[in-house]
């Protein structure tokens, strides 16, 4: 099963969109969890794969310091509710100076490292957890700021996450070169 996942996510890593005009970003964030208030960082490869869908594959950590420790692995589907591409013509163009807004639904499994008996009856020390939430990006070509609002539907938990997205693939921006006739 690991093996079938592997491949899928490097498939996903190595493929090429047709319609998306941003490339693949990578992104690390500081995660607070609202109602448990802990804290944690986060990892994740923000892959589109048209032009109002990304893929988000991401790894979170909350360190033992916190009253729960525990790790998340999953994926998110990114619906560009505004996006920053635009038609010129015949071609799409990004402008990464325009904000960004997307709902985000996906997919996570909770590795609960001091797992311990509490009145959340479904928690257990593995789990599978749905959440869905709303995004915000916005800043350059290479680098943008993004902040999310999620709620994990099982448990009746939100988080707010709160990071940098780095695009290192990204076409520099054409600029035109006025000379000065001689």
């Amino acid at each position: 099963m690991k093996n079938i996942s592997l491949k899928i996510i490097i498939l996903l890593l190595l493929g090429k969109s047709l319609h998306a005009q941003d490339k693949t970003a990578f992104g690390l964030s500081a995660i607070y969890n609202f109602p448990l208030q802990t804290v944690g960082a986060g990892f994740r490869i923000q892959m589109p794969v048209a032009n109002r869908f990304a893929l988000v594959p991401q790894i979170k950590y909350m360190p033992s310091f916190n009253n729960i420790h525990e790790a998340y692995g999953g994926i998110n589907l990114h619906y560009f509710l505004i996006n920053n591409t635009f038609s010129l013509g015949t071609r799409r163009v990004v402008n990464p100076k325009r904000p960004v807004i997307y709902l985000a639904a996906g997919v996570e499994y909770n590795r609960w490292i001091n797992f311990k008996r509490t009145a959340q009856s479904e928690a257990k020390q593995n789990n599978v957890l749905p959440e869905a939430g709303l995004g915000l990006s916005g800043g350059w070509n290479f680098i943008r700021i993004f902040a999310e609002g999620k709620y994990n539907i099982l448990w009746n938990e939100s988080y707010g996450e709160v990071g940098v997205l780095f695009f290192p693939f990204n076409n520099r921006l054409q600029r035109k070169n006025n000379c000065p006739k001689p």
